[in-house]
């Protein structure tokens, strides 16, 4: 069997490898470790699927081809469009009580390729799924593509597609999120300055979008609040990407010199993470008092005690931008 990666055939003999699946897995490592992004793979003019090529055996088939994107907008692009995918899907199943046999294996193959697109991402990203939560609810991401991809070909009724639907919209919170982190680490020095100088500008309208949060949980509008949760904490991890990409940007750029009251710009940012990881703990215990208050009292503080915090990284990256 030939393997082609961007058209360009590798040279290199298979050896262990017996099936399609452990081609798959040892290509996909090989494009993970030099930071390139899988984006799909095609076996003999046809998409490869999880669940009905990976246990074929190599003597099977002819070509073997691999499709590997280079740059980060690769990425952003492959999330936007699984945020469409997301979209799609949700429409889809709204309201059905049953899937036709075409539409199951349908399903059953996007959902492998969720899994697939999100691995690399978390690869590319340096993101541990089994640790991250969506906002509004008490699953990792983990938790959520093992639930997607073990449910997927199981949607027999009302009930167990609205539990997939539920899980689905979990998925969307995060995809959201995930594609403002990816769409950070791009920009310009420019942008990522004004991203910062905008957001210092902004605390005080933050700060009352938490309170409305609260405001719409208290009155029993969850959707509502879960929404307007995900928005506010999205632009807040935007703001932390954003230093990522300051500190590569400008390789002067030293935030363990950034201190203030003999607290570390290290120390608030954990605080920060922290107190975002109390919101979700509260809301996976179902506890919307105590998530109420940890968002409309302890984040605008924390934000308020952050603010000097940003001053001084403006005023560092000021200077070196000079």
């Amino acid at each position: 069997m030939e393997i082609f990666v961007n058209e360009q055939k590798l040279e290199s003999v298979i050896e262990n490898e017996k099936n399609l699946g452990e081609v798959f897995d040892a290509v996909r490592r090989w494009v993970e470790t030099n930071g390139k992004f899988l984006l799909s793979c095609v076996v003999d003019g046809e998409e490869f699927t999880q669940d009905t090529m990976r246990d074929s055996s190599i003597s099977n088939s002819s070509k073997m081809e691999f499709f590997v994107g280079e740059e980060l907008d690769i990425l952003i692009s492959s999330l936007h469009e699984l945020d469409s995918y997301v979209d799609k899907v949700g429409t889809t199943l709204l309201g059905r009580d049953s899937l036709t046999e075409k539409e199951s294996k349908e399903l059953t193959d996007g959902i492998g390729w969720i899994r697939s697109l999100l691995e690399s991402a978390g690869k590319l990203l340096k993101l541990k799924y089994d640790q991250i939560k969506p906002m509004g609810t008490g699953s990792t991401v983990s938790d959520i593509l093992d639930a997607l991809n073990n449910n997927s070909s199981k949607l027999d009724g009302t009930t167990a597609i609205e539990e997939f639907l539920e899980y689905l919209r979990d998925l969307k919170l995060f995809v959201m999120d995930l594609v403002a982190r990816a769409s950070v680490l791009d920009l310009e020095l420019p942008t990522l300055r004004e991203i910062l100088d905008t957001f210092i500008k902004a605390v005080p309208a933050l700060k009352e979008s938490f309170v409305k949060v609260n405001e719409s949980y208290q009155a029993g509008k969850d959707e509502v609040a879960t929404h307007l949760l995900t928005q506010s904490v999205s632009q807040i991890n935007v703001l932390l990407t954003s230093f990522i990409t300051l500190r590569q940007k400008l390789p002067g750029m030293d935030f363990s010199k950034i201190q203030i009251a003999e607290r570390t710009f290290e120390e608030k940012t954990n605080d920060l993470n922290d107190t975002l990881a109390s919101v979700a703990l509260a809301l996976e215990e179902k506890d919307i008092i105590r998530a109420g208050d940890i968002i409309e009292y302890e984040i605008p503080a924390v934000l308020d005690e952050f603010l000097p915090f940003l001053e001084k990284v403006k005023e560092q990256a000021d200077s070196l931008a000079v």
